[in-house]
């Protein structure tokens, strides 16, 4: 059989149309390859004498890098550059009357700089597609892996070190896929926020026991994650009070509305499984969003079930915290506020005399005798924290703060 194909390739070889044809195609390839070849040789060069770096906007270390770059000198003296209006909380206006501040940028193209006595350069892109996406490549010549990954880190290092008194705020992006780091705000005191009784004290002993049985939980298969349910009144402290946990923990703080028209089953789920390390989910006025299991907001694409598999399906992220808030507790369903999903149920009410005292005093501590005034004349639980702290706010001295809440405890 092999003899007879032998025999067929020699008769068609021995033709000198197929044996023409055959060699052309020979040098066609050849003549490809080399008319390839340069661009290759040119791809191999830039391996091995440039090394670069890929960040997207997509990551984290994105705004930090960008951050870091405008505060370089080229950074600052570039002739090419973007501007952009500085709407974060907290920002100080630069002129006297008050206009906001303006972040000056190195602008999309091609940027040389100098690095450590070295050159460097970045290419800054914009691509647009179903997302808005920039891109920043770091080059640098005739240098190693290791002096870009030092950069980074150094980058990293000092944005965490800007943010070491703060409590960063992650929300969901516009297209309900990640978490973006939306703001960062100076850490508040868990003392700023006068609970009644060992409130604060029994919150923050549970969540740092949590945080050091990761083991415990493993050796006994329970999920490593815990979640907290504050209710009470309007007025009462549940927000600024998981506010204050994540800032004397250092947690990042992740908040989550159920209004957002891009999140649905799926995309809730894979939000919860990827949050930052070490992070306080807050989802705050829960009674807004389902009563019992009926949506309380046309916007809402989360159904019912969907919400309780985000919070503890097998899927859920494992070594984070869930806060939920609501001032109705009896029109919750029973099923997202059972044993699992919500480990421990803390109620805010109104102030008690020994709150309303704290809190007179935390403006006023040098009027001691005239706080025990009013917290003798006050009827337990019949203003909210936020009401008493409205009227200390409003009042330009100690007397003046007694009558307000004279007057809010009457109407």
């Amino acid at each position: 059989m092999f003899e007879l194909i032998e025999n067929a390739l020699r008769e068609q070889f021995q033709n000198q149309v197929v044996a023409g044809g055959l060699i052309l195609g020979i040098m066609g390839i050849l003549i490809a390859s080399l008319r390839n070849l340069p661009a290759k040789l040119w791809g191999y060069a830039k391996r091995a004498f440039i090394v670069t770096a890929v960040i997207d906007s997509r990551n984290e270390l994105f705004n930090a890098y960008i951050a870091w770059l405008n505060e370089l000198p080229y950074g600052r003296d570039s002739r090419l550059f973007t501007v952009i209006q500085d709407n974060k909380e907290g920002a100080e206006p630069d002129t006297t009357e008050g206009l906001p501040r303006l972040l000056y940028s190195p602008a999309p193209g091609f940027h040389l700089f100098w690095y450590g006595k070295r050159p460097m350069w970045i290419e800054r892109d914009i691509a647009m597609n179903l997302q808005v996406i920039e891109t920043v490549k770091i080059s640098a010549l005739f240098s190693s892996r290791r002096v870009l990954e030092e950069m980074l880190e150094d980058v990293m290092r000092r944005t965490y070190a800007r943010l070491a008194d703060h409590t960063m705020l992650y929300t969901i992006d516009r297209w309900g896929e990640s978490w973006n780091l939306a703001d960062s705000r100076p850490r508040r005191h868990i003392g700023s926020v006068i609970l009644d009784g060992g409130t604060s004290e029994r919150l923050l002993a549970d969540i740092r026991e949590f945080f050091q049985r990761r083991q415990w939980y493993a050796d006994l298969g329970i999920p490593w994650r815990r979640g907290y349910l504050l209710y009470g009144p309007p007025g009462t402290g549940k927000t600024s009070f998981a506010y204050a946990l994540a800032g004397e923990l250092h947690l990042k703080l992740c908040a989550l509305s159920l209004t957002n028209p891009k999140l649905n089953d799926q995309s809730i789920a894979d939000l919860l499984q990827k949050t930052p390390p070490r992070s306080l989910i807050l989802i705050e006025d829960i009674d807004a969003f389902f009563i019992d299991r009926d949506k309380q907001d046309s916007r809402i694409e989360v159904s019912f079930s969907g919400l309780l598999n985000a919070l503890d399906g097998v899927a859920a992220q494992e070594g984070r915290i869930v806060f939920l808030t609501t001032n109705h507790l009896e029109r919750l369903d029973r099923a997202l506020i059972r044993p699992g999903r919500i480990d421990l149920a803390i109620e805010l009410g109104n102030a008690s005399r020994e709150q309303l005292r704290t809190i007179f005093l935390r403006f006023f501590p040098e009027s001691a005798e005239l706080a025990d005034e009013v917290a003798a004349l006050y009827q337990e639980g019949s203003l909210s924290p936020a009401s008493i702290q409205q009227s200390l706010l409003e009042a330009d001295n100690a007397e003046d703060a007694a009558r307000l809440i004279r007057q809010a405890m009457k109407a």
